[in-house]
């Protein structure tokens, strides 16, 4: 079988191709021209920390084409936020053989990874010895990089502390997976452990359907998934569907500061992450002190948590976290037309500030001035 990742380099090799291929990224507003980066950039407000004596190993991230960067690239206002404080830093390819003995040059590590498994199993393993071994600070941390994109490990986190989220079934079982689903109602909600924007995500109508997805998921080669390179091998993730769920709320969370957003399916859709419909507006107490504590629990410096809120609960049930997601701009929070942010005074109390902020930057300040 072809991998799709080699077939779409192979085409993207072609000239015509390639150019087709960034207009419909530039129209969409995917790509932004590199002598208009600055700009972009600039619209946010200035972040500054105290002088700090350091040397940080930057990672570059997302796609560069020509005279074209992915505008969902975090290093360049990581980037900024470096040169607004004078803060010594060089590219640090984390790719190659000599990642080992470069990053004994750097006192920082600060890498946005890619969610996909083959990324995050690299990242896990390389983090593990520049922050453990080499003691570097790190971010994303160890700690971090292990939640991240594994919606399994992050299950066991909202179970371990009680958290209210999505009820939610995992086994590596294949006989306890069996027995699951002559007991429980349909639909119900089968996820791969890594995945995005609402992919991996399937409603499982009946008994049926969900044994044909265990009898894949634990076949000797595995089930398939929209990575090329990835099965879904001895082990399912079932979710309760939350019928009288409307919309996903995104609740972002760095240090006392917090942003969010509201996101609604297409219509015929029940996933709200990836389709690209989005409210800006206020966001209940009851949700920011929740994704607040979700972020203090995980020991996030930045976590931004999804939940849908239940009518018949009475309450907001956590989707997933995330220590990164897609930024498009330096508005993450709108209220009554006006961008900014709610600076948290205690439980339950919040003030609303205004301003425009990269939220890459407030993580770094928070990775600097904060507790490890």
């Amino acid at each position: 079988m072809f991998d799709r990742i080699q077939i779409k380099k192979a085409l993207l090799s072609i000239p015509w191709v390639e150019k087709y291929y960034i207009n419909k990224k530039v129209n969409a507003g995917l790509f932004i021209p590199k002598n208009k980066l600055g700009k972009n950039l600039n619209k946010a407000e200035i972040v500054k920390i105290n002088p700090s004596d350091i040397k940080v190993g930057l990672v570059k991230d997302g796609i560069e084409m020509g005279e074209f960067i992915d505008n969902r690239s975090y290093y360049p206002k990581y980037e900024r936020f470096l040169k607004n404080n004078s803060i010594k830093y060089e590219y640090y390819d984390i790719y190659k053989s000599d990642w080992l003995d470069k990053g004994k040059d750097f006192d920082i590590i600060i890498w946005h990874t890619d969610s996909d498994p083959v990324t995050q199993d690299i990242a896990t393993n390389k983090i593990y010895v520049l922050e453990k071994l080499m003691k570097k600070k790190c971010l994303p941390s160890f700690h971090e990089i292990w939640t991240y994109e594994d919606k399994i490990n992050a299950h066991y986190l909202y179970k371990y502390f009680k958290l209210p989220a999505i009820p939610t079934f995992v086994t590596h079982s294949k006989e306890e997976a069996l027995e699951y689903i002559e007991k429980t109602e349909f639909p119900i909600i089968s996820k791969i452990a890594t995945g995005s924007g609402s992919q991996g995500v399937v409603k499982i109508k009946n008994k049926k359907q969900a044994k044909k997805i265990i009898n894949h998921a634990f076949s000797l080669k595995g089930a398939k998934t929209y990575f090329p390179f990835q099965r879904q091998k001895n082990y399912v993730l079932f979710q309760e569907f939350i019928e009288d769920a409307t919309f996903d709320l995104r609740v972002i969370v760095i240090g006392n500061k917090l942003f969010g957003y509201y996101r609604f399916p297409n219509q015929g859709d029940f996933r709200a992450s990836g389709a690209g419909n989005y409210k800006k507006t206020e966001i209940p107490v009851e949700a920011l002190d929740l994704a607040y504590q979700v972020k203090e629990l995980f020991h996030a410096r930045f976590l931004a948590t999804d939940f849908l809120y239940s009518n018949n609960r009475k309450k907001f049930l956590i989707i997933e976290s995330s220590i990164f997601i897609g930024v498009d701009t330096c508005e993450q929070l709108v209220v009554n037309g006006k961008p900014g942010y709610y600076e948290r005074i205690k439980e339950s109390e919040y003030v609303f500030k205004e301003g425009r902020y990269w939220i890459q930057e407030l993580t770094i300040k928070e990775l600097l001035e904060g507790e490890s």
